[in-house]
């Protein structure tokens, strides 16, 4: 009887064991998850466009004199008062080489990009597969622990965002060239804390202004 006993006990410390072991895995997975992850994403909206015809179609694909100044200020912003010694990683909504198509996406990075060094990444699936490619982005151990920068069109903004796990997002006004959504990811996991920014009060903050 002793001898079963043992034995017994054996068998149920395995299975604690077992059960101990299992969920060390999963908080590995999940510590190397949230790890993977950037810090930060800073949405945003491409600057200001130049103003329609009578018939809805814009004069050019470009950003107007007012979005490339928008975008100067970004270039000395971001890294002011968002970088904080970490690596900076940039990522644009498609554009067509040839018509120009959606190029204020990438034109609002440019200048960062310059000021920076870092690499604008292009997404050119991003029309029809905005939420994937925001879990991509969520995913890519070579944006663990950076600040991402994203510039997207806006009508795709809240898919992205989705896929980036926000789920809230609404609809971006067709007029909001100011609006920038920080996305702030604990190291523990789970969902990001948003909070909505304005460029221009950025514009006139210490960090933005060396004070």
């Amino acid at each position: 009887m002793a001898a079963l006993f043992r034995q017994g006990d054996s068998r149920r410390r395995i299975r604690l064991d077992n059960c101990a072991l299992a969920g060390l895995l999963v908080s590995l997975l999940q510590l190397g998850a949230a790890q993977a992850r950037p810090a930060e994403v800073l949405l945003l909206r491409h600057g200001h466009k130049p103003a329609e015809r009578a018939n809805g179609m814009t004069l050019n694909t470009n950003l107007s004199a007012r979005g490339w100044l928008q975008a100067q200020h970004l270039a000395e912003i971001i890294p002011a008062c968002f970088v904080r010694g970490r690596r900076l990683r940039l990522a644009s909504y498609r554009f067509d080489p040839v018509t120009g198509k959606n190029a204020r996406s990438y034109q609002t990075l440019v200048p960062l990009a310059v000021a920076t060094g870092a690499t604008i990444r292009v997404y050119s699936d991003a029309e029809s597969g905005s939420e994937a490619d925001g879990r991509q982005l969520l995913a890519d151990p070579a944006n663990g622990g950076a600040l991402l920068v994203i510039a997207w069109e806006h009508r795709h903004l809240p898919e992205l965002a989705r896929g980036l796990g926000w789920e809230g997002m609404g609809r971006i006004d067709d007029a909001d060239f100011d609006s920038l959504w920080l996305l702030r990811y604990p190291e523990a996991g789970g969902a990001p804390q948003v909070t909505l920014l304005s460029q221009a009060t950025m514009d006139s903050q210490r960090c933005a202004t060396g004070r």
